[in-house]
């Protein structure tokens, strides 16, 4: 670029003006070029602001970082669209698939304390279920502790308000619940009114082992129109044997295992085997619970109310 002098001269020698015409224009070219020149240099100085790699431009974060060691937990941050929050999880945190890439450091029977220290993060995550003489060992970790407790749908509710307020994602949260309570209000209301239908949901076979009263199970089946044969038993899931499963003489038997070999032949005609997903949705209590699990049960039950319609129908 011509300096400001270099101009002067050459308009001076090319168009011979009068001292006077060339004093009247140089302050107006003057202008324009200083002008010019702060733009260009304003220019550079925004360009090596955003694109310098020398001098690295950080932004600003208020993004919280934590450990889960709780299968569904990880699952609810998933759904709160908080994955990248999470540093490292348990090995059985594996849904949906993208929890599969992160660093797996404990199981259920011990946490790779090396491998935690190494990470940074501002909170472990774990419920309640977890190994106690585990949880002993993360006592130096106190302030960042936060033991769950999810056995059914109003604890759920509660831990995604407050995963939502730990990973500032209020409105997702807000938004999932009102979701979740919306599905139970419509299979409610779907449900309502109709036969019920007495039910048993079978989780093992050796030894056999049903739904309690006090289980999140009990509840899918209650929410479906249908009736827990053994919901009377304040065990969670306590161990029957095969008779007395027959003698409470379930219209449908639901199964949350592959094999059911170990079932009572009698009920076999009666039994719905669900999906690995499913099981895996309904032992695992999450908002998927309620996309997959519970209208499984829902559908189970309303296959087996359609049979009693039919032979009610029949015997007419």
């Amino acid at each position: 670029m011509l300096s400001v002098t270099g101009i002067f001269y050459f308009y001076a020698d090319m168009i011979n003006l009068t001292t006077k015409i060339i004093l009247l224009i140089v302050p107006v070219l003057v202008a324009s070029i200083l002008v010019t020149d702060a733009l260009l240099v304003d220019s550079r100085a925004t360009d090596s602001h955003t694109v310098s790699t020398d001098t690295p431009v950080t932004p600003v974060t208020d993004e919280v970082r934590v450990v889960s060691f709780s299968p569904e937990i990880s699952e609810i941050i998933a759904y709160l669209g908080g994955i990248d929050s999470l540093a490292a999880t348990d090995i059985n945190s594996t849904y949906p698939d993208e929890l599969k890439k992160l660093p797996k450091i404990a199981d259920y029977y011990s946490v790779n304390q090396e491998a935690l220290s190494a990470l940074n993060f501002d909170h472990i995550l774990l419920s309640r279920d977890f190994n106690a003489l585990i949880i002993s060992k993360l006592t130096k970790y106190q302030n960042k502790l936060h033991i769950y407790s999810i056995t059914d749908g109003s604890d759920l509710l509660k831990v995604i308000e407050d995963l939502g307020k730990i990973l500032h994602r209020e409105k997702q949260a807000s938004d999932i619940i009102n979701d979740i309570q919306m599905k139970i209000q419509n299979l409610r209301e779907e449900h309502a009114n109709k036969h019920v239908i007495k039910t048993a949901i079978v989780i093992w076979d050796k030894p056999l082992l049903t739904a309690g009263g006090e289980t999140f199970l009990n509840q899918a089946v209650k929410i479906c129109g249908g009736s827990n044969i053994f919901e009377k038993l304040t065990i969670k899931f306590p161990s029957v044997s095969a008779e007395k499963l027959i003698a409470g003489k379930p219209d449908v038997v639901i199964s949350l295992i592959d094999d059911n070999q170990n079932l009572p032949s009698s009920l076999k005609n009666r039994t719905v085997v669900l999906t690995r997903e499913q099981q895996d949705s309904l032992m695992k209590i999450s908002p998927r619970s309620y996309e997959t699990g519970i209208p499984a049960v829902c559908q189970a039950i309303d296959s087996a109310r359609n049979l009693v319609h039919d032979k009610t129908q029949t015997a007419d």
